[in-house]
């Protein structure tokens, strides 16, 4: 298979032509019931849909407001999702912002009312067998509120870990309060109420904050200054899934950079086998990408002047990848070839077209028809191979907080996008990128968002 548009690595097969996916939107917050498809990165099915034997889970999120809690939330739910847990994270302010018939106020009877509605909504989750992990984004401050969650939850058999992210950078502080004051919930709010009504809430919830200690006898994790510290307490009996997530919480950074995803340029015969140098066209597009991904990044930091921090480069390791980079080069930036943004091995099927592919091995051609995502043709990698070989570069990106290009083939583009957008491994196979076009991912700490740029 052979990245040219007629063969089966950059489209897909005829049947799959006209449900290709160009741009879809972060998928983060979707429900799960029902027929949820396997996940991207998932090691393993069950036959109960849960992982890693370590039954239900409610992650209670504790903190003042304005200290990434949401963030984190969204973060772990997009990144065991990907693992192939069935996770949801249930947000008090969505229940506050979507009680339109009610005005928002410092009420606590109203808060409480919301919390409540939540707490339900989890115990339903749980006890219909809709997932295996809940992620609470509230306040939690209240060592009495902790105390009951433990107590409510223990009795239908979930077990309960806390998350109390603490931040003492005043740096930290203003960039989450200036997150904050942007995000849903003070939707069409003019900005003076909106810090106004902030300001009253941290006064009133920081009087009453009782921050976790050992004397609860609960099992907690201390997430201080988004990450530079952690402190762990009684997490062994979760096993190995939290450990995973606490793994991935030591990588994370509150950010709001981008991540830029481009196609490699053209080679006279674009084959597998060849790993040819650019051609002239190819050229060309290497040009016009560095000038098209330069102003972008300078238009996003609003002014300021580029420099070689601006911006890292990655690119897979084939001559093509490296050389559409070559002219970032010139401009002082460095280019790091990665490995595992080599595409997908094609084996036996290399360079060949779908009707060549039908031709040769009609039984693998029936067989991959079915499930695109997880089927291996032979001597090759499924794209389900691909994503466990690329979940330390997922991380990697979660660890970076500057603006990020990366040039690879198709293959990869689409797997880096599945998880960026939690895309399920029926959508990964048809996501299209067009050498005419760059992806532009923003960060964002309730959803990512993602814009298609021409490149002309």
């Amino acid at each position: 298979m052979s990245e040219n548009s007629n063969n089966v690595q950059d489209s897909l097969f005829p049947e799959y032509l006209n449900g290709k996916i160009t741009c879809k939107p972060d998928a983060v917050h979707e429900p799960i019931d029902g027929g949820y498809p396997m996940a991207p990165g998932q090691l393993y099915p069950t036959e109960a849909g849960t992982l890693f034997h370590a039954g239900n889970i409610l992650i209670a999120l504790v903190g003042l407001p304005a200290t990434s809690k949401t963030l984190l939330a969204v973060a772990m739910t997009r990144y065991t999702r990907w693992l192939g847990v069935r996770t949801r994270s249930f947000h008090v302010s969505e229940y506050r912002r979507h009680k339109s018939h009610k005005k928002i106020s410092l009420n606590l009877e109203f808060e409480q009312e919301m919390v409540d509605e939540v707490i339900n909504d989890m115990k339903d989750f749980f006890e219909n067998k809709r997932g295996q992990i809940a992620i609470f984004d509230s306040l939690n401050i209240l060592r009495s509120d902790r105390q009951n969650l433990v107590k409510l939850f223990g009795d239908i058999n979930v077990k309960v870990l806390f998350i109390e992210s603490i931040l003492t950078d005043a740096e930290l502080v203003n960039e989450n309060i200036e997150i904050a004051l942007r995000s849903n919930q003070y939707l069409n709010w003019r900005k003076e109420d909106a810090v106004d009504y902030y300001t009253k809430k941290l006064s009133i919830t920081e009087s009453q904050y009782e921050q976790i200690t050992r004397e609860e006898q609960c099992s907690y994790l201390k997430y201080i200054n988004f990450g530079k510290q952690l402190i762990i307490n009684h997490n062994n009996q979760f096993g190995y899934l939290i450990n995973k997530i606490v793994f991935f919480l030591m990588n994370l950074r509150n950010k709001t950079s981008r991540v830029y995803l481009a196609r490699c340029g053209r080679s006279n015969s674009d084959k597998y086998k060849d790993d040819e140098l650019l051609n002239d066209e190819g050229i060309r597009y290497s040009k016009v990408l560095t000038d098209l991904v330069l102003k972008r990044v300078k238009l996003n930091r609003q002014g300021k002047e580029l420099d070689s921090e601006s911006l890292t480069i990655w690119a897979g390791p084939r001559k093509r990848t490296i050389d559409t980079g070559m002219f970032f080069l010139e401009e002082g930036f460095t280019l790091q070839e990665r490995s595992q943004l080599k595409q997908l091995q094609p084996g036996n099927v290399v360079d060949l077209s779908f009707e060549e592919i039908q031709s040769k091995f009609p039984k693998e051609y029936v067989e991959y028809l079915k499930d695109p995502y997880h089927y291996r043709f032979s001597r090759a990698e499924s794209y389900h191979d691909l994503a466990v070989r690329m979940e330390p570069l997922l991380l990697e990106l979660e660890h970076m907080k500057r603006d990020v290009l990366i040039i690879a083939h198709e293959s990869t583009l689409r797997i880096l996008y599945g998880y960026l957008l939690a895309c399920t491994s029926v959508d990964v196979p048809k996501l299209e990128f067009s050498r005419y076009v760059l992806t532009e991912i923003t960060f964002g700490p309730f959803s990512n968002t993602v814009e298609r740029i021409p490149i002309k």
